[in-house]
């Protein structure tokens, strides 16, 4: 039976006693490995399915530790005289069965070697998903931080922050960091996590860009509520407008509030409709005067992508009912397909948009590649051959072999990245010989004429096999300038 639901807590009335929660948690040694080590590394499976059991046994010890963690991971309830024990100041506890419980939930997060401490709403897998609930950090915000730049920066912005993890990660790396959202409790969340941490965040209220009016940013990111469907009950996720035009907005507004050579970084999802080319629908989305990079992770099945979300609400009883009504809303739309990726804007540009289509797995964080490709792209344009080019450092060569009566015969070589988005792709010898001599000192051209003569053709048959090849590995980030 599903728990009768509670308030949800406001988090502007936690601010004041943040320092003192924020004291409690240092004097009891609380860490994001501290926390693995008391629950172990298993534990988010096991409370993403609802399994107390497993984690409360590691936590009978009463240790401040472990009344933290039952209270602010957990979600269960301890003794009061534990809890003032622990330092969790009372406004911080609401009654639970016999006990207090916590009134937020705190989820510590290490990403690019950065911590932080998000608060969100109180949340339990056998408890329906609340409209305005503000959830912690899930697969969505990590693929957004995967993919955001981490060079320094003056200014950025958090469209959309949620919990506020973008804005938490990017105070690492930016002067000044502004997150928006159109819900109050997200911002406010946001806030309250700030000043858990000590982090210099500030927090607005508005809709998509209306609270930066006239502002600029190095860097933005943004977590919208990209879900394309027929509902707007769920602010955290629903998009509210029809169809995908939340995003294509979103993507032709955001350069207004770019500084000159600013990057943007969003997530989003667009539509593949029947006798339409999917990929030049979202490729068309960006203006003219920007560059944009479409890295394409999923394409999702209108069947697939309806179970999954309605799955992430822990819709219960109501999943047929919203599943057919939603998948008639698809097909009024002749939906065939909905696909959800990273988009990336460089402010000033020639309105070049290049699409990837990339689903194999990719590095914990790749953001980096963000700025880097712009100008590989530029270089492209300029012609490959006069420019020394330089293979990247993290790239290897795997090759398989059968034995031969003359020895080892290579059947196949493979090129394999070894960071960022991990590209991987075939190489025959003399490519591969041409790239070992890729170091950045001599011109391409100068190397293709060597590996030409060397194989008894001309340097044009030449070109015209390896330049295509080479395009490509500059696209990808295998060659850089």
């Amino acid at each position: 039976m599903t728990p009768s639901p509670t308030a949800l807590p406001d988090p502007d009335e936690l601010l004041p006693d943040a320092p003192l929660v924020w004291a409690a948690l240092q004097t009891a040694g609380w860490s994001a490995a501290a926390l693995d080590h008391l629950l172990g590394v298993g534990a988010r499976a096991h409370l993403d399915r609802d399994e107390l059991a497993p984690l409360l046994r590691r936590t009978e010890g009463g240790s401040p530790l472990e009344v933290l963690a039952r209270l602010f991971v957990l979600g269960t309830e301890v003794d009061l005289k534990q809890a003032r024990k622990a330092g969790v100041p009372e406004t911080w506890l609401v009654p639970d069965g016999y006990g207090v419980g916590a009134a937020v939930r705190l989820q510590p997060v290490v990403h690019g070697g950065v911590e932080v401490l998000v608060a969100h709403d109180p949340a339990r897998a056998a408890t329906r998903t609340r409209p305005e609930q503000v959830l912690g950090v899930g697969a969505a915000s990590l693929t957004l931080a995967a993919a955001t730049p981490r060079s320094r920066v003056g200014r950025t912005l958090d469209l959309g922050t949620g919990s506020g993890i973008q804005a938490l990660l990017a105070d690492d790396h930016s002067d000044r960091v502004v997150a928006t959202d159109a819900n109050p409790r997200a911002a406010a969340y946001t806030r309250l996590s700030a000043a858990l941490a000590g982090r210099d965040v500030e927090a607005r209220v508005g809709d998509l860009l209306e609270p930066v009016s006239g502002e600029t940013y190095d860097l933005v990111v943004s977590n919208p509520p990209f879900v394309i469907g027929p509902g707007n009950g769920y602010v955290y996720r629903d998009a509210g407008l029809d169809g995908d035009e939340l995003c294509r907005r979103l993507v032709a507004q955001v350069p207004s509030v770019l500084a000159p050579g600013g990057h943007a970084v969003l997530l989003a999802n667009w539509l593949h409709v029947a006798g339409e080319d999917g990929d030049a629908r979202v490729q068309s989305w960006f203006g003219e005067d920007v560059d944009g990079w479409v890295v394409q992770r999923e394409l999702a099945a209108p069947e697939d992508y309806v179970t999954a979300w309605l799955r992430d609400t822990d819709e219960g009883d109501r999943f047929d009912e919203l599943y057919d009504a939603w998948l008639d809303w698809f097909a009024l739309r002749d939906v065939e397909a909905v696909a959800f990726g990273v988009l990336a804007v460089r402010q000033g540009g020639t309105g070049r948009v290049h699409l990837d289509d990339a689903p194999q797995p990719v590095a914990a964080t790749w953001g980096e590649q963000v700025p880097a490709f712009f100008p590989r792209q530029d270089a492209l344009d300029r012609g490959v051959l006069t420019r020394a080019w330089r293979l990247r450092e993290d790239v290897r060569l795997h090759q398989v072999a059968q034995r031969t009566e003359e020895g080892w015969l290579a059947d196949s070589q493979l090129l394999q990245q070894e960071a960022g988005l991990r590209w991987s792709g075939g190489v025959d010898v003399y490519g591969a010989t041409l790239l070992a001599g890729c170091d950045g000192t001599r011109p391409l051209g100068d190397l293709l004429s060597v590996l030409a003569s060397s194989a008894g053709i001309s340097d044009d048959d030449a070109a015209e096999q390896v330049l295509p090849v080479v395009e490509r590995l500059v696209q990808q980030g295998f060659l850089i300038p």
